[in-house]
């Protein structure tokens, strides 16, 4: 039996492919926010992801609206694996880095909108 071999590159999915389980609302938010660089387009987006975070066992506790004012670990429930897993996701959905000594005093949804927002800004125009 001969060994499996990983590919020689290997492609990164692509925003639309990351995005393909959300509701098609948020997937044309980002076709907004691709389209135009609408910072409300890529809150959606943000909010969207994070509450694609939230543990299970909280999904029901979440209420409908996510606010500025909600917490990441104490509201919503999101533990730092998930958090991480959150921040790779937004770093290939915006094609921005995010170091983890950045992160540290996002603690709510309108540090974490905020936070993206200026990450977006200081990027060259597309």
């Amino acid at each position: 039996m001969e060994p499996k071999t990983q590919p020689s590159h290997f492609a990164a999915p692509t925003p639309a492919e990351l995005l393909r389980q959300f509701p098609a609302p948020v997937r044309a938010s980002y076709e907004r926010f691709a389209a135009t660089r609408d910072p409300s387009a890529a809150d959606e987006i943000v909010i969207a992801i994070m509450r694609d975070h939230v543990p299970a066992k909280r999904q029901g506790t979440i209420p409908p609206v996510v606010t500025d004012e909600m917490t990441l670990t104490g509201d919503l429930g999101i533990d730092s694996v998930s958090i991480a897993d959150a921040v790779f996701m937004l770093e290939e959905v915006f094609n921005v880095n995010i170091a983890n000594k950045e992160l540290v005093r996002v603690r709510t949804i309108g540090d974490l909108r905020g936070f993206i927002r200026a990450k977006l800004a200081s990027l060259p125009a597309a």
